[in-house]
């Protein structure tokens, strides 16, 4: 792919249901960040529903073919990218504010960054127990990799990109091989990949200010018992949304990064209202 821009933002979907999750945080970033370029990385191109182009300035194919699992094929965005500056995010996310100083922060600071912090819907900082245990255990940088920045053509993001390629591609020998059978995820684990690929690559770049950025991390919400256990957080916690694409989970108004996860959670009106959204504000 020919670096042609400066900066956007990438999302990697595959199936039918990212496909809509994969618009409704397009929408939801050009909501909040008007002059965005937004590009969607998928397996087949050709397969994408005709409307759900609008919204993306660029669609590619992954460059060397896919693994049926999304997110192991992650090590091509470094080759499908058509930007200098990116922030990948989960497709299964939405974003409720401006980045601006974000952006500049990063380019300013960074080859590439994945976020080490994120809270619950309520706003507190989540332990995130599971992921902190394992990275006790094995001395790993403890990384939420549903969003995260990279610079094209640098020599630390190449080399993460390079092992992301060997790693994920072998995910389950290489889960086998850094884990103990008791310790060694079932299935792949997004979060535990990127724990052990940065904790390998050993990254010599200053912190990142705390409050440059906020996520929120549903799933580790569940996980870490701040709602109980169950087997989805959806089927416990109410959402709601409402006129110029606010959504509120329980009573506390989302007003940063959210990562969802759950596909239970793009409903039919919360894929309506950004969109509905988008369209308003762009002919603003």
């Amino acid at each position: 792919m020919q670096i042609k821009e400066d900066r956007g933002y990438v999302i990697l979907a595959m199936q039918d249901y990212e496909y809509e999750q994969a618009t409704a945080l397009a929408y939801s970033i050009k909501i909040h960040n008007k002059d965005a370029s937004v590009t969607l990385v998928t397996n087949y191109v050709d397969r994408i529903p005709h409307h759900y182009h609008e919204v993306f300035d660029h669609m590619v194919d992954l460059p060397y073919g896919s693994n049926e699992i999304t997110r192991t094929n992650d090590w091509q965005l470094y080759w499908a990218t058509p930007y200098v500056h990116n922030i990948v995010i989960d497709c299964a996310s939405l974003v409720k504010e401006n980045h601006d100083s974000i952006w500049e922060y990063l380019e300013d600071h960074y080859d590439i960054y994945f976020f080490n912090q994120a809270s619950n819907f309520k706003g507190s900082d989540l332990e995130n127990k599971h992921t902190n245990s394992i990275g006790e255990e094995y001395k790993l940088n403890t990384i939420y990799s549903h969003m995260f920045y990279f610079k094209h053509d640098t020599d630390l993001a190449l080399a993460f990109f390079k092992l992301a390629d060997v790693f994920m591609q072998n995910w389950r020998e290489v889960f086998a091989h850094y884990f103990s059978e008791a310790h060694k995820p079932e299935y792949y684990k997004s979060d535990i990949m990127y724990s052990l690929l940065n904790t390998i690559i050993l990254f010599d770049q200053p912190a990142l200010h705390n409050n440059i950025i906020n996520t929120i991390s549903m799933p580790t919400t569940l996980t870490d018992g701040v709602i109980g256990q169950w087997d989805k957080w959806t089927d416990r916690l109410n959402v709601w949304n409402s006129d110029g694409a606010k959504v509120k989970i329980q009573n506390y108004a989302v007003a940063t990064n959210l990562y969802y996860g759950e596909q239970e959670f793009m409903t039919e009106d919360i894929f309506n209202g950004h969109r509905d959204t988008y369209k308003t504000t762009t002919k603003r």
